[in-house]
């Protein structure tokens, strides 16, 4: 049989596209190397407790008086999916300062708090506010190309090319509340003085208007959804095929690992463009070689997973999400989290939102660290566990000190996932959890614009390396985008 399409990696992204192309009748195959389907938006059990490797924030989701692209796509595909919204409810911790301070509420809240602490400041949050809208309708009309009307969407153009953090000294907005406006580079995995304004905006408004939101399930209970009803559309997905090898002819030829053939019209890949030309094309191509050139490869990291054998309650763990910082400015920061062991990480706890998540009177915890650089290349292989179990043991012990509360004595199940442990699941570069770097240069209007320019031999790429980033509601939407542009073309 020769498939229309074959998608190589069944995470959120080429289950998206592998849907999008079944409801057009498409004949569709989607290879994974892994024995279930998801990457890393996946649960493992350990003991009583289901872990969700990721998404504790999904963005652009919404709920019924604000409803987010995320959701409405998920309609267009008939899957119903539980949620609840998160609300701020974050303690962040600012070392070089010694300062901690909590949000809570709406943004709203936070506007109206920084209002007060900085007399005139209200104006101009309210203007960016409105500049956020904008911006992020400006980003929708291009995902489904439509250009915006520039009389319409005059601060789209004005700021297509600014850096977020210029743009916002130009408002005079405050260092102070520039800071505290920016404890979610980290979500974005880019720091301000790096990232574009347009990328900032359109973050902003999905995290003011649109929610973010947790499911009530657990992960693998959503990833089944889009799975069963791919399936039920006439796709075909085989596990554990992993593939070593595409032969890119007229007539694509997927190889895997087993030594099984499969022909394709068309290949798409929830991978990196970086590992398919190097390791699974095996050819030089200089248009690859200059787009690589032009990217960075995001953010990779360290998570610990923990499961607690007490409620939140009597651990004093009342927040959703808590942060450490060196310093807020961003920019300073990022110079900080190069090394092994640095003072920078996220923490949630999921039951704080969805009692549900695990059993009763027990909490889960996770940590994350976040490292801009390969950090473990020069590690030697008879040292890894050690070293995995000293980031663990001062992550945590960082994180008692923190936010004065103990852990370790109620620790029940621990789960340590490393750059390698990424990397052997989903084949990103140096482990990264953030495909690449959202840079000003390299922002999702000039990777919308550019996406077909820079299709190569055939292949085209969804997820976090595609054309929105990382993200939940960017890898699922990349997947849908991406295959629209697709069957258009070849209509």
């Amino acid at each position: 049989m020769i498939y229309d399409y074959i998608i190589i990696g069944a995470g959120l992204g080429g289950l998206s596209a592998g849907l999008n192309l079944v409801i057009n009748k498409k004949k569709v195959l989607i290879l994974e190397k892994n024995s279930l389907p998801g990457g890393l938006f996946s649960t493992f059990k350990k003991g009583r407790f289901e872990f969700d490797t990721s998404g504790y924030d999904i963005y652009n989701y919404g709920n019924l008086e604000h409803v987010g692209e995320l959701q409405k796509l998920l309609n267009k595909y008939e899957i119903d999916i539980d949620t609840k919204v998160i609300p701020f409810n974050s303690r962040i911790k600012e070392l070089s300062t010694k300062k901690e301070f909590e949000l809570k509420g709406e943004f709203e809240d936070l506007i109206l708090e920084l209002g007060d602490s900085y007399p005139g400041v209200i104006e101009k949050l309210k203007e960016l506010v409105k500049i956020s809208k904008e911006i992020h309708e400006g980003v929708e009309k291009l995902l489904i190309d439509e250009i915006p009307g520039e009389e319409e969407y005059t601060n789209f153009y004005k700021y297509l090319d600014k850096n977020a953090l210029d743009v916002l000294k130009e408002m005079k907005i405050p260092k102070e509340v520039i800071n505290k406006l920016s404890i979610w580079w980290l979500d974005i995995g880019s720091p301000l003085n790096k990232l574009s304004f347009i990328d900032f905006m359109d973050f902003l408004e999905k995290l003011i208007f649109k929610k973010d939101v947790v499911l009530c399930n657990k992960n693998l209970d959503f990833i089944m959804k889009l799975v069963n009803k791919y399936q039920a559309l006439g796709g075909k997905i085989y596990y554990n095929s992993e593939v070593i090898n595409i032969i890119n002819e007229d007539i694509k030829i997927v190889e895997t690992k087993d030594g099984l053939q499969y022909k394709g019209k068309y290949i798409i890949c929830d991978l990196a463009k970086r590992y398919v030309f190097k390791d699974l094309i095996k050819d030089e191509y200089k248009d690859v070689n200059k787009l690589e050139n032009a990217r960075t490869i995001g953010a990779n990291g360290v998570v610990i997973y923990l499961g607690l054998n007490k409620s939140y309650e009597e651990l004093g763990l009342n927040n959703y999400k808590y942060y450490q910082f060196v310093t807020l400015d961003s920019g300073t920061n990022i110079k900080y989290m190069n090394n092994l062991n640095h003072n920078t990480w996220i923490g949630y706890v999921p039951n704080v939102v969805n009692e549900n998540a695990s059993p009763k009177n027990t909490t889960i915890l996770v940590l994350k660290q976040i490292y801009f650089d390969d950090v473990f290349k020069n590690q030697q292989a008879q040292d890894y566990e050690t070293i995995r179990n000293d980031i663990a043991d001062n992550l945590i012990s960082q994180f008692e000190e923190a936010f004065m509360v103990d852990i370790k004595e109620y620790i029940e199940e621990i789960s340590i996932a490393t750059p390698f442990t990424i990397e052997r699941i989903t084949n990103s570069v140096n482990g990264s959890m953030y495909g690449y770097m959202k840079k000003g240069y390299d922002n999702s209007i000039h990777r919308i614009i550019s996406y077909d320019d820079e299709e190569i031999a055939g292949i085209s790429f969804v997820g976090a390396s595609s054309l929105l980033g990382s993200g939940v509601d960017n890898t699922i939407y990349s997947g849908y985008s991406v295959t629209n542009r697709l069957l258009k073309e070849k209509e």
